[in-house]
């Protein structure tokens, strides 16, 4: 049987091909071809204790994965459809890659760029199916790329890691998108001793009707942050998750809300971006971070509210909001008092009476919708 053992972002995964089918071997190595995969042509289960592992076979997940006990993390493709097992490899690959940097580096489902000559990067940020892709395809024709869609910084450093992906492209509506090296498509890959690090944050906003003339702006902590966070993988992971993000956005100045049409009307604005001539003036901004501690529910008297386990909140401005379970949401200033208030668990009456002291004559109904409210959101829990 035979493998390929590629490093996305330095992360190794083993490909092993239990198909034969030489169309699924061909295919991968083309696709592949930028993180110059290794090819292992016999011996795979003598390289697979402890690696995280792709298998494309005909055979049933539960018999894979039985057979590959002693990999780190098995993902199994069946393999009898091969532009879907094609595009199912390059979300596998990439999935392998999320879960071993979780809670460790910020990962954005983001397109990276770099200039060529200073390694200054920036990192394209925007919903699925909304354009990344589109922008690196043509962007990495005149800029470095690094990746389409997984933007992989460390959090020290913010150095960028390449992830050179297959590019994975719609070409009919309703089949399997087809995968693309990059740089058999023209795209100008990374080196593998070049360094990169991250000088801008880019929030896609393109409109598709066409209409909009090219602009751009700074954007306030509390707008990039749900961008940031809605677009990212492993925050709640991440020790001080949601101000980590915070500090990343400040540690580039802020991020940018760039709004166009077309993507090859944006090409002088990068071009400017990253030889740092754009006149866009730095923004960072001061923020407030609290984050839940653990509280034992053995240790409530009777039934009371408490903070969501692993929620964390961040103040900025006149801006409250609430991260949990990845998820952000925007609270009101009661709202955020509740939750604040919470840090120890209080009954209904209890936590009506701090809001008294912080307010003045409260509606009790006005409260309880707002109780409702933050349960609902996942923000607060009753217990006890």
């Amino acid at each position: 049987m035979r493998g390929l053992l590629i490093r996305p972002a330095g992360v190794p995964v083993l490909i092993c091909f239990e198909d034969p089918n030489p169309q699924l071997w061909d295919g991968a190595c083309e696709a592949w071809a930028s993180l110059e995969p290794e090819q292992i042509e016999d011996g795979i289960a003598q390289v697979i204790d402890g690696i995280r592992l792709v298998v494309l076979s005909p055979r049933s997940d539960s018999e894979v994965q039985a057979d590959y006990a002693r990999a780190l993390e098995v993902s199994v493709i069946n393999s009898r459809n091969l532009a879907w097992a094609a595009e199912t490899l390059t979300v596998q690959v990439t999935m392998h890659l999320l879960k071993a940097y979780a809670g460790r580096k910020h990962l954005l489902h983001a397109a990276a760029l770099a200039s060529p000559k200073t390694g200054q990067t920036v990192a394209l940020v925007a919903a699925s199916g909304t354009g990344k892709t589109t922008a690196a395809r043509f962007l990495g024709r005149h800029f470095t790329y690094l990746s389409d869609e997984t933007a992989v910084i460390d959090v020290g450093t913010l150095r960028v890691s390449p992830y050179p992906k297959p590019l994975s492209v719609i070409e009919e509506v309703g089949q399997a998108k087809k995968q693309y090296d990059p740089a058999e498509r023209g795209l100008t890959v990374a080196e593998p001793d070049q360094d990169f690090r991250l000088g801008y944050l880019v929030i896609l906003d393109r409109d598709k009707a066409g209409k909009a003339a090219l602009s751009w702006e700074r954007v306030p902590l509390a707008e990039a942050l749900f961008a940031l966070v809605e677009q990212s993988s492993g925050v709640q992971r991440m020790p001080r998750g949601l101000a980590q993000f915070a500090d990343l956005v400040n540690s580039v100045g802020g991020a940018i809300r760039l709004t166009y049409s077309e993507i090859t009307d944006t090409l002088v604005f990068f071009q400017d971006l990253l030889a740092g001539e754009l006149d866009l003036a730095s923004h960072q901004a001061d923020y407030t971070f609290v984050e839940t501690g653990q509280t034992e529910v053995n240790s409530v008297s009777g039934v009371c509210y408490r903070r969501a386990p692993g929620t964390s909140g961040l103040e900025t401005g006149e801006d409250f909001l609430v991260a949990s379970q990845g998820k952000l949401t925007r609270t009101s200033l009661i709202g955020w008092d509740i939750w604040e208030a919470l840090a120890h668990p209080l009954s209904a009456d209890d936590l009506h009476a701090v809001m008294v002291t912080l307010y003045g004559p409260v509606p009790r109904p006005e409260f309880d919708r707002a109780l409702e409210h933050l349960v609902g959101a996942g923000i607060i829990e009753l217990v006890g």
